[in-house]
């Protein structure tokens, strides 16, 4: 029973939250299923024959529309993941974890649309139906043909959002079309389903379900740079510590930010729309956001031309990244593979002031020595650590790939005080915490973070 409660809590919020929303729209459609079925002696004109069984082929419209339902459900929630609302934001245990939820549920959602599209053909296949209105656009004119254009518009921005080659700038831009294929999906389920027009409180869900979808695109796309919340910063100094990895020392102008070691922030530098989101290396208490970024981008490789007081906008801090939101593990193991280092760096420097003792041992993964341009800095920061903390630079080009078996051997015993906190590329994440899980780690002392957004 006690490793079912700790598998259970090491479940994103964001899935329980979308599993909520599922059983709301399941409970909903079958007892608005129900209803129609009892209506339909007294009210066979309501149904437009979708009850009756028409052909030798199995009429599976009413699964097909259930899936529909489902798709709108996960879209709504898919899209109010990654609205950047700090209220919202605690919904799906951070922001870095409602972008990870975000790329999970996206393909389910369309896989859905797919499906549901797939399940009328068998009723298109019976004399007087047509599988060419049901695929082609226009074929059949109407709603019909505009209904096969927004299926084929799923398919072609399904196929370019999850194209790995695409630039991080031009994926931003295809995520913002999003937004519109969700409402023209959900004005075809709310105006083509016989269940949703027929049965009022699952009516009103969707609409709720729309309308919240609906305005978190807006707010994300259209509205956030211009009205959410952010913090005034001006360069003061910009140091390059390898050739792809460079630094950003803001100073406030105003209202100085106030964060957790170990989240993140986006920035907007001038006369650009995008924004992109950076670890803060440095600590809460100091004075200076220190942000260390990889430079694998048009946008990051563009930061060099930054000078002295170019204005810079701050929004966030988002994610949940921090030790200090799991104050009952007071042995905790950071790991930190290549860039993956920097949100240990603000940890690591909040350690010689916060008066908060922990034992940590902290492991850095780089290539090489000359991969490593942080190790320097953590060696001096080390010692002015008020917690005890152990410091090893893993160099995977002589010693090979660290695992957690050769941790383990470090920190034993396993006990409840003890919690992995990795940060790296995902799959560096994906395979260490398989192999923690294999040594016996409970899945809720496993704390993880990458810095995809796509």
């Amino acid at each position: 029973m006690k490793k079912a409660r700790r598998r259970l809590a090491a479940v994103a919020p964001g899935w329980w939250l979308t599993l909520a929303a599922l059983a709301v729209t399941t409970l909903l459609w079958g007892l608005g299923r129900a209803a129609m079925l009892q209506a339909a002696p007294l009210h066979g004109d309501l149904l437009h024959g979708d009850l009756l069984h028409m052909g030798p082929l199995p009429d599976w419209r009413p699964p097909s529309l259930l899936l529909s339902a489902w798709s709108i459900t996960l879209m709504a929630v898919l899209l109010l993941s990654t609205a950047r609302a700090r209220s919202i934001e605690p919904l799906f245990g951070g922001l870095d974890r409602a972008v990870r939820l975000h790329r999970q549920l996206g393909p389910i959602a369309i896989g859905l649309v797919l499906v549901h599209v797939a399940l009328y053909i068998p009723l298109e296949l019976r004399p007087g139906g047509s599988v060419a209105g049901l695929l082609v656009p226009f074929w059949s004119g109407g709603a019909a043909g505009f209904n096969a254009l927004i299926l084929w518009v799923v398919i072609l921005w399904t196929g370019l959002a999850y194209n790995g080659r695409l630039r991080y700038e031009r994926w931003l831009s295809l995520h913002g079309l999003l937004g519109p294929i969700f409402i023209a999906t959900a004005a075809h389920a709310l105006g083509a389903g016989p269940t949703i027009r027929a049965y009022e409180p699952l009516r009103f869900w969707m609409w709720v379900l729309v309308l919240t979808g609906t305005g978190a695109w807006v707010w994300r796309v259209l509205l956030y740079r211009r009205l959410a919340p952010r913090y005034a910063y001006r360069l003061r100094a910009l140091r390059q510590v390898s050739d792809d990895t460079l630094d950003l020392m803001l100073r406030p102008t105003a209202r100085r930010m106030i964060y957790e070691p170990g989240t993140f922030v986006f920035i907007a530098r001038p006369g650009l729309a995008e924004l992109h989101p950076f670890s803060i290396s440095s600590s809460p208490a100091e004075r200076d956001l220190r942000v260390s970024i990889r430079m694998a981008g048009d946008f990051t490789r563009g930061l060099v031309t930054l000078a002295p007081d170019d204005p810079i906008d701050v929004f966030g801090p988002f994610g949940g990244f921090s030790p200090h939101r799991h104050g009952r593990h007071r042995r905790m193991i950071w790991i930190g593979a290549g860039i993956g280092i920097t949100p240990f760096l603000g940890m690591l420097r909040f350690e010689t002031v916060n008066d908060d003792f922990r034992r940590v041992w902290l492991w850095y993964l780089a290539r090489d020595a000359a991969h490593a341009p942080y190790d320097a800095e953590i060696r001096e920061t080390v010692p002015k650590a008020e917690s005890w903390i152990d410091y090893e630079l893993w160099t995977t080009a002589d010693r090979g790939r660290l695992t957690a078996a050769r941790v383990l051997e470090t920190v034993r015993p396993l006990d409840d005080g003890i919690a992995v906190m990795l940060c790296g590329t995902p799959a560096f994440v994906r395979d260490m915490t398989r192999q923690f899980l294999a040594e016996g780690l409970a899945p809720d002392r496993i704390i993880a973070e990458d810095f995809r957004f796509r």
